[in-house]
């Protein structure tokens, strides 16, 4: 199977407005990712999937964060981990691109 999970923090906020929906830190959250799809897990914030037609972006986010901006959601996920670039390298072998 292609693909690695990880632990990591994430931050759940509207896109537009302000506030969060959701912050919590390592090792509540886990970021899945295969050649089709990542998935971002946290408890209260629940599930996001991402796929190629539903991606705006993947941004780097401070040096430990990657956002994940989706279309069919109004809010901006960040996934928080101990080596960004390390994620952001294993989503690159995946074909997964990362606006830096």
């Amino acid at each position: 199977m292609d693909g690695f999970s990880l632990r990591g923090g994430i931050r759940v906020a509207p896109k537009v407005g302000g506030g969060v929906r959701a912050d919590s830190g390592w090792p509540m959250a886990r970021l899945r990712a295969d050649s089709n799809s990542i998935e971002l897990r946290e408890i209260w914030a629940g599930t996001l999937v991402i796929t190629a037609d539903n991606l705006i972006a993947i941004r780097r986010c401070r040096n430990t964060g990657l956002e994940f901006e989706v279309s069919d959601r109004d809010e901006l996920w960040m996934f928080r981990a101990l080596n960004a670039d390390r994620v952001v390298n294993r989503l690159a072998a995946l074909g997964w691109t990362t606006e830096r």
